[in-house]
Formats: C-alpha cells, structure tokens, sequence
C-alpha cells in the first residue's frame, strides 16, 4: 500500500482520539463549575445559618460585651495590657455573678483574649460587629462595657472611668492606691460598678457576701464600767451594731433595685433583706438572745414574702426553711438554764413546746422545696435537715433526761432513728460541701448515736480544715473520753490513754484558758472505768486545786488542769509497764 494512503488512514484516528479527550476535560469542567457553584450556596447558606445562630444565643445569652480596653500608664511597666484588663474584667465579673441566686441567670460576657472573628479585607465591617449591629436593629442590644484605666503622678495614682452603653443609670469612676494589689482592687471596683449598673440585684448580692465577714464583734471593746452598768453596756452595742452590721452598700444597691422596678427583680428584694437579718441574727448569738429571735423573725418574714412571690423557688423556701430551723434552735438552747418542771404552763415545758412548733413548721417548709435543685442549694437543704432532725432529738432527750445536757441515745430506738436520719443528711450534704461546721454537726450526731469512732474522726477532718479552732480539739477529746464511759468496765487502758491525751493536746494547742466543767466530768468519768478507785479521787483533788488558782491568771490555771491530766497519764503508763509481760521465745536460728 501506498504511503501516503497510510497517512490518510492515520489521521482520523488520531481526530477521534483527540475528540475524545477534549470532550472529557469539557465534560470535567462542567462538574466542577457545577461543584462549585454547589460549594457557594452550601456556603452561603452555612454562613447564613450561623449568623442567624449566632445572633439567637446573644440574644439568648444576654451578654455583656467588653470593648477593647484604653490603658495609659505613666510606666507601662506597672500596669496590664489591654487584653489582660479586658480579661481580668470578665472573669471578676463571672465571680460576681457566682455570688447571686442559682435562680438568677447569669449573663455571657463577650471577651475573648484571642476572639475568633471574619473581617472584609480593606472595610472595617467584622462578623462580630455586624452581628451586635443587627441585633440593634431587631431592639436587642446587650450592654457594652467600655473602660479607661490610667495612671497618674498624684495620689491615689490609679483612676478608671466606666461607662455601660444600653443601660440606664451613671456608672461612678474607680480610684485606687498604685501598690501591690492596687491594680487588682481597681478591677474589682470596675466590674462591681458594671454590674450595679447591669443588674443591681446581683451587685447586692455580691457586696452582702462582702458586709457580711464584717458583721460581727458586737460585744467586743466593752469598758470595764459596761460590766455593771448594763445601759452602758447596751449603748456600746448599739453602736458596734451600726458600725459592723448596717449592710449600708448592700441596702442601696437594693434600693436601685426597687428604683429600677424591673418584674423580675422585685420579688428578690425582700429575699436579700432577709438574708440581712440572718446574718444579724448570727452576729448575735450568745449576746442578746431575745434581738437576735427578733432579727430571726423579721428574716422569716422577709422569707415568707419572697416565697409568696415565687411559690417555686427553691432558693426562697430552702432559706425560710433555715430561718425556721435557727429559730427553733434558739428558742431549744434558751431551755437548757432552766430548772426542770413537769408543770405544763411553766417556762420551760412553754419553750419546750414552742421549739416543736417551730421545727413543726421547718418540716412543712421542708417538704415543698423540690428535690431537683443544684449542688450548692442541695448541699444546704441536706445541712438544714441534719440539723432539723438532730434538734428533734434533743428536744425528746431533753425531755426523757430531763436535763439540758447532751445524751446518748443508745438502747432509744425512735430517737436513734432520728439521728440515723440526722445522719443520712449530713452524709449527703459532704459530697457537695466541706466545712468545719458541717462536720462538727455530723460528728455530734454521730457522738449521741453512741457511735463514738466515727464520731471523732468527724471531728478530726473539722479539725484539720480548721486547725486553730477550738470546738473540734474539745469535742475530739469528749467523743474518744465517751467511748470510755459508754463502754465495757473496767475499760480498755488504751482507750483512757487516748482519751487523756485528746483532752490533754486540747488543753496544750487550742485551749484559751477558760474553766471546761464538761471536761472535767468526762474526764472523771472514763477514770472510774479503770478499775482503781484512787484515779478519779488523785485527779479530783489535783483539779479542784488547779481551779482555785487566781482566775485573773487563766493561763496558770490552764496549766494546772493540764497537769493534773498528765498525772492521770502518768499513773496509768506505770500501771501497764509494771504489768508482768509473756516472755518471748528467742527465734531459732535457720539452717
């Protein structure tokens, strides 16, 4: 064949070829002008749909936003950045807002030190921006926090102004001394100011927690001419009350809030009150007992008027009901000086009754708070019925001993299963809250269920959360001397030798001197269970001498008693080591 036909026969095939891959790229274009117009709508739609997001949970929030912050120090050195202020402010914030009602919903605060953000490249509009801006237009502006913090020459160096922009009300200016923590102190009055503005409410609530470490002392700085001249007396008190416990701060902020007349502040208000009057009442205690019951009822009354307002507010009944509880411990406590008289109108069966007919109406209180609440409010409400169950049972040991002394409860099977109740509770209320008192409280109900082990080990996990305190060292050592006494005779030489000790090592470290009669009789008690009638009359007598020191010289007395306890240690040691012992057989050799 001919060469020039061959040629002719190849170039057609060479067209088809070429055809074909052009028609694929062509084919391949398509799809991917297709994918990418699918990409842009997805896209579009996305952002759409997180803007509309976006704009619902700041709407939903109610947050605060913080402007970036000016910060203009003579030496930058002493002073943050902008983004640390910034976030200084919103965390001091959040830790005001933590102080209020689990009710309360608590605002967002906009501040990010490093915020995630889209801006149009050469336009000052950012995503952030633009969605406040149209939140604005649909009327939902949050309050924005803007802030100046400078430092000046003269004193006090340290000056903030505040403004909150969507919020009525003029926001005072901050000054603070440029020390140590100045610049801390500064930010906390930039924040508290902030939220007086936002939320008096919370502010309150706030400053309450602040006033109220203030609020006690009433007694204290009494002449020595006050000890007789009970006018003189009263007068100091009266002015060491308006000194410490007026709440002036907490009150005004209270009083904006009532100004402000927003539907859901006002039930609040006479809640805070309320909480002004316990913390009166507490302040109170062991001073004047007839104001401190007054202070008591004008808190459940306060209570009362909340809880009206809010009939499904845990908060609100979960405090009236500790109002009750306090109240009712009070007027129980008032009977323990008085003589006891089986006649019905007499003063004590009268209080009697009326301390039942308080914890009466702690338990109607009790059983309309509902159980769903969170950990902080449960934890007080299993507190509240600890107690409310222990003061029960004092109440019927009181009367079944007819003394105001505390009982055990052993061979007593209904009081004993209100202190297992007692008992349940305060268990419960530990996983969510350890203090002092709290264990102090469980140990005592542990103690008069004659459940004397744990008893004190309570006491020692509220002595170790509180090591100056003196209530855990006493109680420790009266749990391990009952142990004693409520147990075998004769007793355990190792369980009198712990018990001295405890009550010795209190006497050494946390003792302040005063006389402890309780001890005393505990100690002489665990001492009669030895078997040696010569313990209890050897530390009687060095006691009585001991207590007859000068009782101006308390820490000679102290002593005195300490040694008298030693003595009793002493002699028991000398007993166990003079005892004959089992001779130890010398171990044979090994092979």
């Amino acid at each position: 064949m001919p060469a020039d036909d061959m040629q002719s026969d190849a170039a057609p095939a060479n067209q088809s070829f070429g055809a074909i891959v052009f028609a694929a790229f062509e084919a391949l274009e398509k799809w991917l002008g297709l994918l990418r117009r699918v990409a842009v709508s997805l896209a579009i739609v996305l952002g759409v749909l997180l803007a509309v997001v976006l704009i619902v949970r700041s709407v939903y929030q109610q947050g605060i936003v913080i402007e970036p912050v000016i910060v203009q120090f003579v030496d930058p050195k002493d002073g943050p950045t902008p983004e640390l202020a910034a976030l200084k402010i919103s965390r001091q914030i959040a830790a005001i807002q933590r102080a209020g009602v689990s009710e309360w919903r608590r605002l967002y605060v906009d501040q990010a030190p490093n915020p995630i953000d889209l801006q149009i490249p050469g336009s000052p509009f950012t995503l952030r921006g633009g969605l406040r801006e149209i939140g604005a237009f649909f009327g939902f502006q949050p309050p924005t926090l803007r802030v100046a913090i400078t430092s000046r020459r003269a004193s006090p160096a340290l000056v903030a102004s505040v403004s909150v922009d969507g919020e009525e009300g003029a926001v005072g200016p901050c000054e603070e001394y440029l020390d140590a923590t100045g610049v801390d102190r500064l930010i906390g009055c930039i924040a508290l100011n902030a939220m007086s503005v936002i939320d008096p409410k919370v502010a309150a609530s706030h400053v309450f927690h602040e006033e109220q470490k203030q609020c006690g002392g009433i007694d204290a700085g009494q002449p020595a001419e006050a000890q007789a001249d009970m006018v003189l007396r009263e007068q100091n008190r009266i002015v060491n009350r308006r000194k410490l416990c007026r709440f002036d701060r907490t009150r005004d902020l209270i009083a904006e809030t009532l100004k402000r007349g927003r539907p859901e502040d006002l039930p609040w208000v006479p809640f805070v009150y309320g909480m002004v009057h316990l913390a009166r009442g507490a302040a109170l205690a062991g001073i004047d007992p007839a104001e401190q019951l007054g202070e008591l009822d004008q808190a459940i009354g306060r209570f009362l008027d909340a809880q009206q307002r809010m009939q499904s507010s845990p908060s609100a009944i979960a405090h009236l009901f500790e109002a009750y509880v306090k109240k009712g411990t009070l007027i129980h406590e008032g009977t323990t000086g008085l003589a006891w008289d089986d006649n019905p109108q007499s003063p004590i069966q009268w209080r009697l009754y009326l301390a039942e007919a308080t914890f009466l109406d702690a338990r109607r209180q009790l059983a309309r708070i509902p159980p769903r609440r969170n950990d902080v409010l449960d934890a007080l409400v299993g507190r509240l019925e600890g107690t409310l169950y222990y003061r029960q049972w004092m109440v019927r040991a009181h009367r079944r001993t007819r003394s105001g002394q505390v009982a055990v409860a052993i061979g007593e099977p209904e009081e004993l299963a209100l202190l297992a109740l007692a008992a349940a509770r305060y268990q419960a209320a530990a996983r969510n809250s350890r203090s002092q008192s709290l264990y102090m409280d469980w140990g005592n109900v542990l103690r008069a269920s004659g459940d004397f082990d744990n008893a004190a080990a309570k006491y020692q996990l509220a002595a170790d959360l509180a090591p100056d305190a003196w209530e855990p060292r006493i109680n420790l050592a009266i749990a391990h001397l009952d142990r004693v006494v409520h147990g075998g005779s004769p007793a355990e030489t190792g369980h009198v030798l712990i018990g001295l000790g405890a009550a010795s090592n209190y006497l050494s470290w946390t003792s302040g001197g005063d006389p402890t009669p309780n001890l005393q009789l505990k100690v002489e008690a665990a001492l009669a269970k030895t078997g040696v009638a010569g313990d209890v009359t050897s530390f009687h007598s060095c006691y009585q001498m001991a207590s007859a020191t000068d009782p101006d010289d308390r820490w000679r007395s102290l002593a005195g008693r300490k040694r008298c306890i030693d003595e009793a240690i002493l002699r028991l040691n000398e007993r166990v080591i003079r005892k004959p012992r089992p001779e130890i057989a010398p171990a044979k050799a090994g092979r």
